[in-house]
């Protein structure tokens, strides 16, 4: 079986070893600096593209020298005829079904999702350990969504913190931070409570976190932003406040990569029964 990984992270690099040591005949483009060029796909069976496919609407590619329209990639699998598998968004799911395209979306995938959000939740602990300037024992945090990223963290992260709380809005998260045992409020109330915090995580990809919440900050408060490009914290107005923001993104690549590449293989073994 011929495979070929197009672009990609950390995990990219780390799946061609696993798929190598596997015995899978694998290629790559568009993943390190040498030149590359898209030839005949149809000479590979499958194809791997990054997860996410796009950043800041070019390949994430960040270890290729030049930047790549994602929609170049696009043109180029048109007539490709095995299978696609990579993490992708509406605009390019669209694209593969009225191309009559296979293509498997990992990011809807319970498994991989849910080994994404362990990652991640680790991932984000290890940098606020780093990041913070108290220990996290004599912090109080809290985190805005209840989604699988922030149900991971606060299971992990509310018995070594001083205090948490987790904001959200609809009413069934709330019925799971109770089940969890985690406190929680609606969403619309953290706007008064900000200013207790001396951690504030952000799941949530839009602003919630603005220059009226962001006036009302300690000014030694840590932000971490974990939500999806362009994140969810008003970036210029923090900084003019001088209050600390990280936006840290694809944790699953910087912490541990080969659990997650491990994860995309089993992932393609399921794509092969």
């Amino acid at each position: 079986m011929n495979l070929l990984i197009i672009g990609g992270d950390e995990r990219s690099i780390c799946l061609k070893n696993i798929l190598e040591n596997n015995n899978f005949n694998t290629h790559s483009l568009f993943l390190n600096t040498d030149k590359n060029e898209i030839k005949n796909l149809n000479n590979f069976d499958t194809i791997f593209l990054p997860i996410p496919f796009e950043r800041n609407s070019k390949l994430n590619a960040p270890f290729y020298n030049e930047e790549i329209n994602p929609s170049y990639i696009l043109e180029k699998l048109k007539h490709f005829n095995g299978t696609i598998i990579g993490g992708f968004d509406k605009k390019s799911e669209d694209f593969f079904i009225n191309e009559n395209l296979n293509f498997k979306n990992i990011l809807k995938d319970e498994t991989f999702t849910l080994i994404n959000a362990i990652i991640t939740a680790e991932g984000s602990i290890e940098k606020l350990i780093h990041e913070s300037e108290k220990s996290l024992f004599e912090s109080d945090a809290c985190i805005l969504g209840y989604g699988r990223i922030g149900k991971a963290l606060a299971r992990r992260i509310d018995p070594i913190c001083n205090k948490l709380i987790v904001y959200n809005n609809p009413s069934i998260n709330l019925t799971h931070t109770r089940i969890d045992n985690i406190k929680s409020y609606q969403i619309k109330y953290f706007k008064d409570h900000a200013s207790q915090y001396d951690i504030i995580i952000n799941t949530i990809p839009h602003l919630i976190i603005n220059s009226e919440i962001l006036d009302n900050l300690k000014q030694n408060t840590l932000i971490l932003d974990l939500s999806s490009y362009p994140g969810g914290v008003d970036f210029s107005y923090a900084k003019k406040l001088k209050i600390k923001v990280i936006h840290y993104l694809g944790i699953p690549a910087k912490v541990s990569k080969y659990s997650s590449s491990n994860a995309i293989f089993n992932f393609f073994l399921k794509t092969l029964k």
